[in-house]
């Protein structure tokens, strides 16, 4: 028989039971995974990852917790597409020490042939921040309708210095929820209706909940993973500015701008690299950072030297200035809090 739901929560990897989940779940049904293995996805053991999930994490990355929801996401579509099945995401989360997905698996033979539009590989500089991705299959042919393999990007400007490039990957390149499910999530959570309330009124995390599902609701679709602004900062040597000013300068040059559920300091933007670090270089040259770690032959003279060709606003919109109050980033309940 085949089941509605299956709810996977091993202590560890849920890898070895994927194949069967897949195969077990009912066309459109609903399939939730947990994985406790944050050594692994996170990056501290590579070649684990590589074994479990068929992906290769890029260590100390700034965005490796989404990373780590986007290596079991590939792993659970790559799984379902030898059945002739496909993923969508409804929800995908990190939580403390392990990530959490919910997706529904459908019959559907031409999602299978369009998935290598939706898996990509990482591109990753060695010295800095910058990143690219590129998916591993593309549209081509006479009629624009024909899939072929994904050609190696071309980097141009897009690289600040002359550096080496680290490839990770594949991982899910598709959106980590469906927004409208977690809208209908929140609004049953402030629902005055009393059908609802009583449901509602045990749940002890409300207020963590609601943090974390607006949070996910923020999130930019289509942007996979992000930028970690005091990593950047360090890079420089200099003092990280402001969340919302950084936001602020990217919404003013036209772009696009929004957090990540688990990373306070995320920045998850359409912008290219060049503009994040022209952004910076605006903000060094207000608030100069320690000269006597930047030598002519360090990675932030590298990138400080350079002209900055955007036009920086720090100036906050008032798109920015809107606060519902939520708290996204609540505190643990206890100290040392978590598995013990």
């Amino acid at each position: 028989p085949r089941w509605d739901v299956i709810d996977l929560d091993p202590y560890g990897s849920a890898a070895p039971f994927l194949d069967a989940a897949v195969q077990g779940i009912e066309d459109g049904g609903f399939l939730c995974v947990t994985c406790t293995d944050m050594a692994a996805l996170g990056g501290s053991h590579p070649e684990t990852c590589f074994g479990r999930y068929a992906s290769m994490p890029i260590p100390r990355a700034g965005y490796l917790q989404e990373m780590a929801l986007r290596i079991l996401l590939h792993s659970l579509a790559t799984t379902a597409a030898k059945y002739g099945r496909t993923i969508k995401p409804i929800l995908s989360v990190g939580m403390n020490f392990y990530i959490r997905v919910f997706v529904e698996v459908y019959d559907d033979k031409a999602g299978v042939n369009a998935l290598s539009l939706k898996l990509g590989r990482v591109f990753q500089s060695t010295q800095c921040a910058s990143f690219h991705i590129k998916p591993v299959g593309q549209l081509g042919g006479k009629n624009g309708n024909g899939y072929q393999p994904g050609r190696v990007p071309d980097f141009g400007q897009s690289v600040e210095i002359d550096e080496s490039i680290k490839v990770g990957g594949p991982i899910w390149l598709g959106p980590l929820h469906d927004k409208t499910v977690v809208k209908v999530a929140l609004d049953r959570l402030e629902s005055k209706d009393e059908t609802v309330l009583p449901s509602m009124k045990w749940i002890a995390t409300k207020d963590r909940l609601r943090g974390l599902l607006t949070s996910c609701h923020e999130e930019l679709s289509d942007v996979p993973l992000f930028y970690n602004l005091p990593q950047m900062a360090q890079t420089l040597n200099a003092t990280t500015p402001p969340l919302i000013k950084v936001k602020a300068a990217l919404l003013n040059a036209g772009f696009r701008v929004s957090g990540y559920h688990k990373e306070p300091q995320a920045i998850k933007t359409n912008a290219p690299n060049q503009v994040l670090w022209d952004v910076l270089r605006v903000w060094c040259k207000e608030n100069p950072p320690n000269s006597t770690k930047n030598h002519e032959c360090s990675v932030a003279h590298k990138i400080l030297t350079k002209t900055p060709t955007t036009h920086v606003d720090f100036s906050v919109p008032m798109a920015l200035r809107v606060d519902r109050g939520i708290a996204r980033f609540p505190q643990n309940p206890e100290p040392h809090w978590g598995p013990k």
